[in-house]
């Protein structure tokens, strides 16, 4: 019981800690972009390549699958170069550094932007 207190109050302090006014990840645009420090851009493509990669597990394994089931899944997707972000953080950041160096793409979403040149690069791959 101590232990479910505890962590009710620590939740409650960091939202209450919180900067007001923080721009959630659908916000996130070349503003944003240019302002990150490099270690930050690389954080921010691995968290999108995690989270979509989970998904394509998820869509294979069943969206109920255990642990070990979307682990199975993603290295399966991963190995079979099925993912459908398929190239390393560090290729979609260059990538995106080149897109928002023009000041009429800086508004841009950056999810969007992710998936655009990812249809670009995969397209590429096909010709």
């Amino acid at each position: 019981m101590g232990v479910v207190v505890a962590g009710v109050a620590a939740f409650g302090a960091g939202r209450a800690t919180a900067p007001q006014g923080a721009r959630v990840w659908r916000e996130y645009d070349g503003h944003a972009w240019v302002g990150f420090a490099p270690r930050e851009k690389q954080a921010y493509v691995a968290g999108f390549l995690a989270g979509t990669g989970l998904s394509d597990a998820a869509a294979v394994a069943g969206a109920s699958a255990d642990s070990g089931a979307l682990h199975h899944a993603l290295d399966s997707l991963y190995g079979a170069g099925a993912l459908r972000y398929a190239y390393g953080e560090m290729v979609y950041a260059t990538q995106l550094d080149e897109f928002y160096w023009w000041e009429n793409h800086v508004p841009v979403p950056l999810y969007l932007e992710l998936r655009e040149l990812n249809e670009r690069m995969r397209k590429g791959q096909e010709q």
